[in-house]
C-alpha cells in the first residue's frame, strides 16, 4: 500500500500543491502587488498532501512499534499546523507597506486601538490583533487572538486587501518567487516518482 501511495497518489497530490504554490505566487508577481490570503487554504493543502500518507502507513503497520512512526509524526503534524495556521497570511510586503495597510484598515473602520510589543488591543470591542512580519521573505501573518471576533479580522483584512488594490506600496518578491519555483518543481518531482 506505501508502494501504491508513492506510484499513484503521490504524483497527484504533488500536483495539486505545485498548482496551489504557482496560483499563489504568480498572483503577487503579475500583481505587483501584497494581498492576503486566508491560512485556512494552507492547511487545506497540508492535509490533503500529508494525512493519504499517514493513512497508507496505517495500512502497513506491523508488531514493530517503529511502524507506527510515521502515521503518528503525520498526525502530529497535522495538529500542529491546525493550530500554528490561524489567521490570514500577507505575501509580497514589507515592513512599511504592511503597517501602512493595517493603520488605514483600522482607520477605515474606525477600529480604535493601543498598539504594544506583542499586539494591537483594538479597544472599542476588546480584541486583540496580533501580527507578525518577516520582511527578509515579504511575508507576513494577521490573526486575532479571541475567535469570537473572527468577522472583525475579515473585516480588516478585505480594507488591507482594498488598500493593496487601490494604492502604491512598496513590495518584496522573493517568497513569490520562491512559490513560483516550488509550484513548477513538485510536479516534475511527483512525476519523476510516477515513472519510476
Amino acid at each position: 500500500m506505501g508502494f501504491d501511495y508513492f506510484t499513484t497518489l503521490f504524483p497527484i497530490l504533488t500536483g495539486v500543491l505545485g498548482i496551489f504554490f504557482l496560483i499563489v505566487g504568480l498572483k503577487g508577481l503579475l500583481t505587483k502587488r501584497p494581498f492576503l490570503i486566508s491560512n485556512g487554504w494552507l492547511r487545506v493543502m497540508m492535509f490533503v498532501f500529508f494525512a493519504p500518507m499517514g493513512l497508507s502507513s496505517l495500512m502497513i503497520l506491523d508488531g514493530d512499534p517503529i511502524s507506527w512512526l510515521s502515521p503518528v509524526l503525520c498526525a502530529a503534524l497535522l495538529i500542529m499546523m491546525w493550530f500554528q495556521l490561524q489567521g490570514y497570511v500577507v505575501f509580497a510586503v514589507t515592513d512599511a507597506s504592511f503597517r501602512e495597510a493595517l493603520v488605514a484598515a483600522l482607520q477605515r473602520l474606525e477600529l480604535p486601538h493601543e498598539e504594544s510589543l506583542s499586539a494591537i488591543r483594538l479597544t472599542s470591542v476588546e480584541a486583540d490583533l496580533q501580527v507578525a512580519i518577516q520582511s527578509w521573505m515579504g511575508t507576513g501573518t494577521v490573526k486575532i487572538k479571541q475567535r469570537a471576533h473572527h468577522s472583525v479580522l475579515k473585516e480588516i483584512v478585505d480594507a488591507m486587501n482594498e488598500y493593496f488594490r487601490t494604492s502604491t506600496v512598496s513590495t518584496n518578491m522573493v517568497t513569490c518567487i520562491f512559490w513560483v519555483v516550488m509550484g513548477a518543481a513538485l510536479p516534475i518531482v511527483g512525476f519523476s516518482m510516477f515513472s519510476l
